[in-house]
Parts: structure tokens; sequence; C-alpha cells
């Protein structure tokens, strides 16, 4: 009955809204998620050569070993009691794990999609578009749940303990052409938010607090209001120079890129609490073009944004602000992205003016999306992909995205 787990974890990734299906909808579920019978044609190939590919190597303290059993084995990776994976089990005996954590998580999509993605995954998500090619993976600790926090017990429980932050995000990038103007990261919103005086004020500390430790060349606008004036309006952004973020690999053209989930990973490269001035002056002086591999690491302001739980913290004494006080509702766009030089003087960050490189909606598994929103996010035929897959595999649609499609996707009149 391994199906019918499966479709009860993946109802719960879906709004409340949506995961009231009807009796029919959750028998179209079960028959995708049916086994299937050997030499039945089906899109599973893709799916058993990454399950493969990502369990016969492991990353543990003592480096690079394989699991006796085939599978990984390493606390970065292992999924720990309050995790367990939703599988399939194919005709040949592999199962292929979707590794969704039970406890509350981060979640999100890219743009455009590639499926839905998830924190603490044991391999990297893959992106590209027409500037870059890359591998992300978000990271965050179970902060609703404490005992769990504290005991470590979790994927990559070892790298958060004894440390403050709250998540970590890593993006490796190798770009297609030059990058011409400096890159930027940051906070996008996709619509103007109003904001009542009080809000306003708690903004306003918001923003000093994050400038105290991302530094005062950050740029923040709440936007412009599309109901006040013709256009062009902005979104509202809250955007950081790239030597804002934590730590940074540069791969030399020819040379393999660092494994972002390596259990040695924080010892890469360089790192801004090592020496904040030479780290904020390497960045700066930063040409990013084709053939090196850049890994960037970011974890600074999450003392402040507490994404599981969707709250802003630390800003007024014992006491949370509701992240949608800011934002409205989810998801937040976390971007990387260059400006076009303006021709009439121009500073605002309008949308004719920016090249994204990296674009993902997040958002807690415990504050998801509408539904609308859900079925602007997913297309219907996204898979998942990880970085484990072998590039010339083709990309097929999982049974997460087929539940997705269905219950969550367009529908004809």
């Amino acid at each position: 009955m391994l199906y019918l787990q499966e479709s009860v974890q993946l109802l719960e990734l879906l709004t409340p809204s949506v995961a009231g299906v009807s009796i029919a909808s959750l028998a179209f579920i079960l028959f995708v998620l049916r086994p299937r019978k050997a030499g039945s044609s089906s899109g599973t190939a893709h799916f058993k050569a990454q399950n493969r590919a990502a369990s016969c190597t492991t990353f543990g303290a003592g480096g690079v070993r394989k699991a006796a059993s085939g599978r990984d084995t390493s606390p970065a990776c292992s999924l720990g009691e309050e995790s367990t994976p939703a599988s399939r089990g194919d005709s040949d005996g592999v199962e292929v794990p979707l590794q969704l954590p039970r406890q509350p998580h981060l979640q999100g999509t890219l743009t455009p999609s590639t499926g839905l993605l998830y924190s603490c995954a044991e391999a990297p998500f893959e992106f590209e578009n027409d500037k870059c090619i890359g591998r992300f993976l978000p990271l965050h600790r179970p902060t609703m749940n404490s005992d769990l926090d504290k005991s470590g017990n979790y994927p990559y429980g070892d790298h958060f303990r004894g440390r403050k932050r709250l998540w970590e995000l890593r993006v490796q990038f190798r770009f297609k052409e030059e990058v011409d103007s400096n890159l930027l990261v940051g906070i996008e919103l996709d619509n103007y938010v109003p904001l009542n005086a009080a809000a306003q004020r708690l903004m306003g500390l918001t923003v000093t607090a994050l400038r105290q430790v991302a530094g005062q060349d950050l740029y923040h606008s709440v936007g412009d209001d599309p109901n006040n004036g013709s256009g062009p309006h902005e979104k509202p952004v809250f955007m950081m120079p790239l030597w804002a973020c934590d730590q940074m690999v540069v791969t030399p053209e020819g040379e393999e890129a660092p494994d972002v989930t390596h259990s040695h990973f924080s010892e890469f490269g360089i790192r801004r609490t090592d020496d904040r001035r030479a780290f904020i002056k390497e960045l700066s002086a930063l040409e990013l073009r084709p053939g090196p591999a850049y890994t960037f690491a970011f974890w600074g302001i999450s003392q402040f944004l507490d994404v599981v739980k969707w709250e802003v913290q630390r800003i007024l004494p014992f006491k949370s602000i509701d992240f949608d006080t800011f934002c409205g509702a989810p998801p937040v766009q976390l971007v990387f992205y260059t400006l076009r030089e303006s021709e009439n003087g121009e500073t605002r960050h309008l949308q004719s003016r920016k090249n994204y490189y990296f674009r993902f909606a997040l958002w807690s598994s415990e504050k998801r999306p509408s539904a609308n929103k859900l079925r602007e996010l997913f297309p219907k035929t996204a898979g998942v992909t990880h970085a484990a897959a072998p590039a010339d595999q083709p990309r097929h649609a999982g049974p997460l995205q087929r539940i997705l499609g269905c219950c969550a996707g367009p529908r004809s009149a």
C-alpha cells in the first residue's frame, strides 16, 4: 500500500482548499500511483536512474564513501526519525524516494518551474535559463520542533549544530555569457502590498536591522501602487550587492565545482566572517564570466527571517511579526538580477531594467500559496530534477507533479 501512503502525504502538500478533493479525484490519484506491472510502459526510467545516481556516493565526515546498501547513510543526508521518504515500488523493486520531510519545512519552485523544491534535500536541484546553468540547495532547520532542532537528528543537523543561522541557501552558477553589471541578490514580491502606518513603522525597524547585517548598500522599496498614476510601476524589492553573501567559492574552468551537500562545505572558499573587509573587496572586484563555477552561500539575515514559521523575528522584544504583514501572502521570490542602464536617470528597479539569473518562489509548508497561485506556479508537465540525475536523461513528470497537475492545475471548462 505504498502508493496509498504516498497519495495521502502528497495531498497534505496542497492548500486546505485544494486538499478537499472529491472521491473521484482521490480514485484518479490512486490510479496514477498504482504499482506498475513488469514490462508496462511508464515514465519512471529517469527516476530510477536518478535514484541510483544519487545513492551510489555519500559524503560523510570522513569524505567520500559508499553505503553498503546503496543508500545514503551520512548524517547530512539521512532523513532521521521525523522525516520518512514517500516512495513508490517499481517493477524491478527499485524505490523512487520523494523524500519530503514530515516536519514543517521550506518549499518552493523555480521560475520557470521544474516542480516542487524543498529544504534539506539529499541532492541539489538543477536550474537553467538563457544566462546560466546551476545548482541550488536550500537548507532550513526545523524551527517548529525545538526538540528535533536541539537533537540534530535531521538532514544537515550536524551543520546547523552550534550555529545561530535558521537557514542557509547555496547557489552554484556557470554563466553562459559575461555578466556586464553588478549582480544583485535579494527578495522580490510579485505584487504591491499596501501598508498601514503601524506596518510601515515595523518595516522601517526591520530594514534597519537587516542593514546592520547586510550593509548600507542594500536597496529597499515598498514598490509603486498600481492604482496611483500610470506605469511603469516598481515591484517591492529588498536587494543587496553580491558581497552581502556569506561564503564564496570560485572554481577555475576545467575543475570540478564543490559538492554543495558536502558535510565540510562550510570550510570551502572564503567567508565574510574571516575578514569582512577583504571579503567585500574581493567580491566587489569579482568578474563573472563563462568558464569558472561560482558558488555562493547566504545565511546572514536568516536570524531575522524564519521561513518555516513565516515570521520576522528579533525586531520587537518578545514578539514576532507575521511575514504576511509585509508580503501580503506567499510566495516570496528569492532573485538574482542585474540592472540595465537607464536612459532617463531612472533609479527604480523597474521590470524593464532587470536581467534575471535566478528566481525561486518560496513559502512554508505550513503557509502555502493559494490554490490559484499554485496553478500559476506549477505547469502540469513540471518534473523534479536533482543534480545527481544524468544530464542526458530525459525529464518526465513525477508523481508529485501529476498530483499538482491534477488538483492544482488549470481546469478546462
